[in-house]
């Protein structure tokens, strides 16, 4: 007789269906079944257009990616297989344009242009696009900052040391499919963090939670995950560090002031 399976385990959908409604409900194990389920067929698809697997399994991470937040956005019905696979074509051609036009080498540059004075524009980047790339930089590095230390890890061994996914298992002595899994979800967590601060959602949490603590000890109620969070965006953010700090000013001063006013 079948053993029946201990209710602490993830319940199981049946349906592609079934896992597009729970994803859109909100929950997560959901489209990790979709994700499990779908990863090497999309994989396979993508490298027989790029004819590079390494690259394939980077876009193939950037196709779920992009299914999940489009899954979130509406409540369009959907046939999830076809529409995957249409993304993964969609961004394979794109990824196959975008190596094509690296690839390009302007007709100008094959001559010697040393005898010859010419008026070009300045290729340097005006003042509102270097503020504007520093701001994203300093957003990238506030994301990271809220990503777990595995995930940090394997987000640099990848997207900064450029390791395979097979040094990559080496490093972390993790199998390849580990290695695939973790580094999806560390993408899609650095994507959240990364919207969160872009959108200045997490900014109105600190300063809600700044504001609601003084007198009370809220912050101490927080858990452990919560604080952390609270503490690494504190270090990233300079305006609601200075928030924190006019904050216990002024409760300080309301303070002196209610204590004055009992004394007399």
């Amino acid at each position: 007789m079948a053993r029946r399976l201990p209710e602490v385990f993830p319940r199981s959908w049946s349906t592609d269906h079934e896992l597009v409604r729970a994803v859109r409900r909100g929950e997560e194990n959901a489209f990790e079944d979709l994700f499990c389920r779908y990863h090497r067929r999309i994989r396979s698809y993508v490298a027989s257009i790029l004819g590079d697997s390494d690259r394939a399994e980077d876009v193939t991470q950037e196709v779920f990616i992009s299914a999940l937040r489009r899954l979130r956005d509406t409540e369009r019905p959907i046939a999830f297989k076809p529409w995957i696979y249409q993304i993964a074509k969609n961004a394979g051609i794109d990824e196959l344009r975008r190596t094509e036009r690296s690839l390009e080498v302007p007709l100008d540059e094959e001559h010697d242009c040393s005898g010859a004075e010419r008026d070009l524009p300045s290729r340097d980047p005006g003042p509102e696009v270097a503020v504007e790339s520093k701001q994203q930089l300093d957003d990238l590095c506030g994301a990271l900052r809220g990503v777990s230390d595995l995930h940090h890890r394997i987000l640099v061994l990848r997207e900064l040391e450029g390791l395979s996914y097979s040094e990559i298992g080496e490093q972390l002595e993790m199998s390849r499919p580990m290695v695939e899994s973790t580094l999806f979800r560390a993408r899609r967590r650095l994507a959240e963090e990364y919207q969160e601060l872009i959108s200045g959602h997490r900014c109105e949490r600190t300063r809600a939670l700044i504001d609601g603590s003084l007198g009370r000890q809220t912050l101490q109620r927080l858990g452990i995950r919560e604080r952390r969070q609270l503490v690494r965006h504190l270090a990233h953010c300079q305006t609601c560090r200075r928030h924190a700090t006019l904050a216990r000013s002024a409760a300080t001063l309301r303070g002196a002031a209610t204590g004055s006013l009992a004394a007399a």
